[in-house]
């Protein structure tokens, strides 16, 4: 009896072991199967057909050196300074420079510019004089400033580039330092799990990852943060997957630039390019052995062993990335020894907060908007090369932040400044405050007061028959019976009349009586009619206080006047943007000028005289006066109780407009000369 219930139990227990065996696998395939797929849809879409969003970069002009060019030591220095050159007693590679009693030595590191690709190559000359002479080039090109960047919404700074642009040090060290056995898994290191799971076995907590760099590019790529076993299960799958689809070249690739580098106020650097130009100012072909092992050490902890916060502990962590790339034969000693004793030499760019050159990219983004949409901007790398001079912006940001506050409590002040002949932008600032968060430049409009009196004289010259400057007009008590039937009656700014004087004489002495009185020869209408063909739309008025500038306008909007008379009606328009193209590098859009004016030049030279007068005799002589300044043009521009002080002053080269208030639009009792025009007169001091 009790041996036939041991055989009638054996079909039993073989019956319960195949039901064990069957769910198991059912459920291990019912598990595993959906798990797969859903891995291998994952895979292609964040890798196979994954699009990189890459921001639009945004460039300063280049700096182009040639024979007798006109520029001062002090541009020279702040450019190289801010373009990451670093200053050698003898410069040996690229992106150094010396400078000494001969003069420049520069190696550059050189730019795929839109007509041509230059070369980096080594630049010398001298300055004499504000001068440039005696360089080693027919024309030399720097490269343009990197000055900010459109982001998406992820604020994700990236730039992809091919392996084979890499250094293969870089591309070794990499594997030196992150994955020794990459070539020889397939996406999971088997002997560096075990070796981490024990490890995180005795620490009873996960410490050690044993991730390979496909891992880690899975980690990075899927955005897992937090540590679990669950997430290293995806993560090994994923990488299996990956490597069945991808090469080690492509993997390798698409770590270098998927990989996070760093942070600069809400922007994340993504990829060995923008944490080249980042931590360097340089494409990574031009990182030398140090600089490469710096920036493969700190992806270990970019916020850890940051090398201007944290420098020491990065000095070390890159020490300890050289000895094991020596170790592993990735350089040789002498490579080992020079980069071990070099310093970390490194320069934060600040192009990649969009803060310095906020202003400017503001007005870029103004105009770009108009043509190109968000996601073309924001995601496809576009390249946009402007006219934004560095060394121009960084001055009139020193004068404004630090000489407004001198006029007077509670100011605000915005400038433009152009090229007076071509009219190129240079420089915008916004407010007094180092950073702007409105930029008054391009979005305050103000009364312009006295800066209307050159066009209602011009207006004369042109729609009057036989009038010139040194007709006689009145400067005496005037009454307009306007159409509300009241009575306006303009006073001049000494409360004196002085009878009569020559048209040269009002303009140049600003005597609003006789404005008026020139301008009711005009008529209103006229006027604002001639206003409309310099391109100026101003709302339309019968009130004759438009002849003494009630009327508003932005400092861009004066400026844009103005340049009628710097460059002789030869230009119209204000430009920003040089040209446009695309991440391959082909052009986009170029801009265009256009001129439709048709001034009589005789009318233009007899204004420009009156105006240089104002700045020796007239209400701007304290610029030759006090400052010494010669062959200037300006206006002084003052509105009732001084709520909007103005100066406008050109050369031959610059053309700058300069304006102070307050917000609020209280007086401020300064006058055109006794606020704006000292602001100028600084920045003007600065650039000469």
């Amino acid at each position: 009896m009790t041996k036939k219930t041991k055989k009638a139990n054996k079909p039993k227990k073989r019956y319960i072991l195949r039901f064990v065996l069957w769910f198991t696998s059912g459920f291990a395939i019912g598990l595993f199967v959906p798990w797969y797929f859903y891995l291998q849809s994952i895979i292609n879409n964040l890798f196979i057909d994954y699009n990189w969003s890459i921001p639009t970069s945004i460039y300063a002009r280049e700096l182009n050196l040639f024979e007798s060019k006109t520029i001062t030591e002090d541009e020279i220095d702040y450019e190289l300074t801010v373009l990451g050159y670093k200053k050698k007693t003898n410069p040996r590679y690229i992106g150094e420079f010396s400078k000494n009693i001969n003069g420049y030595e520069i190696h550059s590191k050189g730019f795929s510019f839109l007509d041509s690709k230059e070369k980096p190559k080594v630049i010398k000359f001298a300055i004499k004089n504000n001068q440039l002479t005696n360089i080693n080039h027919s024309v030399a090109r720097l490269e343009p400033l990197l000055i900010g960047q459109f982001y998406n919404k992820a604020f994700e700074n990236r730039q992809p580039i091919g392996l084979n642009s890499l250094p293969k040090t870089m591309v070794k060290g990499l594997q030196a330092i992150e994955d020794r056995n990459f070539n020889h898994h397939h996406g999971v290191d088997l002997i560096g799990i075990m070796r981490a799971l024990i490890k995180n076995i005795f620490a009873g907590k996960i410490v050690q990852g044993g991730s390979t760099i496909t891992q880690q590019l899975i980690k990075n790529r899927f955005h897992y943060n937090a540590k679990s076993w669950i997430r290293k299960a995806n993560e090994a799958l994923s990488a299996i997957l990956l490597e069945n689809k991808y090469d080690k070249g492509q993997i390798l690739e698409s770590y270098f630039n998927e990989i996070y580098w760093g942070q600069k106020g809400n922007v994340a650097i993504h990829g060995v390019s923008q944490a080249s130009q980042y931590y360097f100012s340089k494409r990574p072909a031009q990182l030398n052995i140090a600089e490469q092992a710096l920036l493969i050490g700190i992806v270990k902890g970019p916020s850890w062993y940051h090398p201007v916060k944290q420098k020491s502990r990065a000095l070390k962590r890159r020490n300890t990335v050289l000895n094991a790339w020596y170790e592993t034969s990735v350089i040789t000693k002498s490579q080992w020894q020079t980069a071990k004793n070099s310093s970390l030499d490194v320069r934060i760019n600040d192009a990649f907060s969009n803060q310095e050159y906020k202003d400017f990219i503001g007005l870029v983004n103004q105009q770009l908007s108009q043509q190109f949409s968000s996601v073309q901007l924001n995601q496809q790398g576009m390249k946009v090369f402007t006219t934004l001079n560095p060394f121009v912006q960084n001055q009139l940001l020193n004068t404004l932040q630090w000489h407004t506050n001198g006029l007077g409590e509670n100011l605000q002040s915005s400038a433009v400044v152009g090229d007076s002949q071509t009219g190129e932008i240079l420089a915008i600032k916004g407010s007094k405050e180092k950073y702007s968060y409105y930029n008054r430049a391009i979005l305050s409009k103000r009364q312009i007061g006295s800066l209307i009196k050159p066009f209602v004289f011009l207006a004369a010259l042109e729609e009057l028959a036989s009038f010139t400057l040194n007709d006689v007009i009145d400067d005496k008590p005037i009454k307009v019976k306007t159409k509300n039937n009241e009575y306006w009656q303009p006073k001049n700014w000494d409360n004196k009349s002085l009878g009569r004087i020559s048209a040269r004489q009002a303009l140049v002495n600003s005597r609003n009586q006789a404005t008026v009185s020139l301008g009711l020869q005009i008529g209103v209408n006229r006027f604002v009619s001639f206003l409309k063909s310099l391109g100026l739309n101003i709302n339309r008025t019968n009130h004759p206080s438009v002849f003494l500038g009630a009327t508003e306008l932005t400092p861009l909007e004066v400026t844009n006047l103005f340049l009628i008379l710097s460059s002789d009606a030869q230009q119209q328009h204000l430009l920003g943007i040089k040209y446009i193209v695309d991440k391959n590098n082909q052009l986009l859009g170029k801009m265009k000028r256009e001129n439709s004016l048709s001034l009589s030049a005789q009318s233009m030279t007899q204004i420009k005289n009156a105006m240089h007068t104002v700045t020796t005799q007239g209400t701007a002589r304290r610029l030759s006066d006090q400052y010494g300044f010669k062959n200037l043009y300006g206006k002084t521009g003052t509105t009732n109780n001084g709520k909007n002080s103005w100066f406008v002053g050109f050369d031959q080269q610059y053309l700058a407009v300069f304006w102070v208030g307050k917000d609020d639009n209280t007086a401020t009792h300064l006058s055109g000369a006794s606020g704006a025009m000292l602001l100028w007169a600084n920045w003007y001091e600065k650039i000469k």
